[in-house]
């Protein structure tokens, strides 16, 4: 079953003369296989068998662009590897799949982002794990376990309320 291809389909696209080049393009704007081959026509084995070519990162290439007021492009390889040229639409951006995977984030999963003037950088969940650590290690206490404190404060605060709950069942004890 095609579904139909709508005109941001049909711009990223543009220009891409063969079936593979149209996959590798709609997987790098964050599409997912099942809808490239339901968009194209295609088998989902296709498409599957496109994007795990060892060479499809290099065939997909395409030159770098000299600015990007230029023109849409859709998705190209720019002069530095790691750049990626990514679209806003109604509010959301769709990171690629490669971009997910190096940050440990599946395409429901989690990352965490900074926002530094005009710089807004994406970070893995392990990577802000790592940096709180930091943060928080003139904190810490030589020797001193956190997670035991943790417990003997819960049952601190458990052993006051049991004692709180006794001394209110004597006042409200009524004599049968």
């Amino acid at each position: 079953m095609t579904v139909p291809i709508t005109p941001d389909v049909e711009r990223l696209v543009a220009g891409q003369k063969t079936v593979a080049g149209k996959i590798r393009v709609l997987a790098a704007a964050g599409y997912p296989r099942a809808e490239i081959a339901r968009m194209l026509g295609k088998r989902y084995q296709h498409v599957r068998n496109v994007l795990e070519e060892p060479k499809a990162a290099k065939a997909a290439a395409q030159p770098a662009l000299k600015g990007l007021a230029e023109g849409d492009a859709g998705a190209f390889v720019h002069d530095r590897p790691k750049t990626y040229r990514l679209e806003v639409k109604n509010g959301s951006v769709t990171l690629p799949p490669e971009v997910l995977e190096a940050l440990g984030a599946g395409p429901d999963g989690v990352i965490v982002a900074e926002l530094e003037g005009e710089f807004f950088k994406i970070i893995s969940v392990q990577e802000s794990v790592r940096r709180i650590q930091e943060r928080l290690r003139p904190y810490g206490r030589p020797g001193v376990s956190v997670v035991d404190e943790l417990i003997a404060d819960r049952r601190r605060e458990a052993a006051e309320d049991d004692r709180d709950d006794d001394e209110w069942r004597a006042r409200n004890r009524r004599d049968d």
